[in-house]
């Protein structure tokens, strides 16, 4: 079973139908229902993944069919501010959603999975906030801090057949780059070797990679065209 967070967002939207070719899935969503339907093979559930109450119900609820897990992290908050505009709510709104949650969903989902010995862990970055855009400081902060998260879950539960990976994305065809102006779009394309956005599929190759790979732990993959 894949979970999927941020599942109404721009990239949650285009990957869930790659992704249940993978397995079935449950797409998480806050607050915005994704336009895509249940079916045989995708649900869609809002949770709300900063309470651990209801992260816990949650699992409880679909225990029975949480089977050889994959959780995808790819809910995400993101401020557009210099740093010196960033104001305190908006940097803890951005921290506990890129970061905290992840946690949380995770160390709920350990028992299971240490229960079965496999489980799946994969986190989404991108590559600009790894490289420290302007503007982006509680953003580039939190997904930074995945690296870490990455890195000390992948060494603790390697264990018991549990890896846990980050998927650092470039440009693509959805999501965010659609929010972007003209003139920025343009910058952002003559920065890629190729020219070019990436197709989405690529995305799914790499979770897809992930899944099938007991040796690939504590990774940060980049797809990203060779930004």
């Amino acid at each position: 079973m894949i979970l999927l967070t941020g599942a109404s967002g721009g990239v949650g939207q285009e990957i869930i139908p790659y992704l249940q070719r993978l397995d079935d899935v449950i797409g998480i969503y806050n607050k915005n229902k994704p336009i895509g339907k249940d079916n045989e093979n995708v649900k869609y559930v809002q949770l709300n993944l900063l309470d651990i109450n209801k992260i816990e119900r949650f699992i409880n609820d679909y225990k029975h069919v949480l089977k050889n897990i994959t959780v995808i992290h790819g809910a995400a908050v993101k401020v557009d501010e210099l740093a010196i505009n960033v104001n305190e709510v908006d940097w803890d709104n951005v921290i506990e959603g890129n970061l905290k949650s992840n946690f949380l969903l995770s160390k709920a989902l350990l028992p299971l999975m240490i229960e079965q010995s496999w489980g799946r862990i994969i986190s989404l970055t991108s590559t600009g906030a790894l490289r420290g855009m302007p503007g982006t400081l509680a953003y580039s902060v939190s997904k930074s801090g995945l690296i870490g998260f990455t890195r000390v879950f992948a060494k603790e539960y390697a264990r018991f057949n549990i890896t846990t990976n980050l998927i650092s994305l470039g440009y693509f065809d959805c999501g965010l780059y659609d929010d972007l102006s003209e003139d920025i779009q343009k910058k952002l394309i003559n920065e890629l070797p190729a020219k070019r956005l990436g197709g989405v599929e690529n995305i799914s190759y790499g979770i897809d990679f992930v899944m099938k790979s007991d040796f690939t732990n504590g990774a940060t993959i980049n797809i990203d065209g060779g930004i």
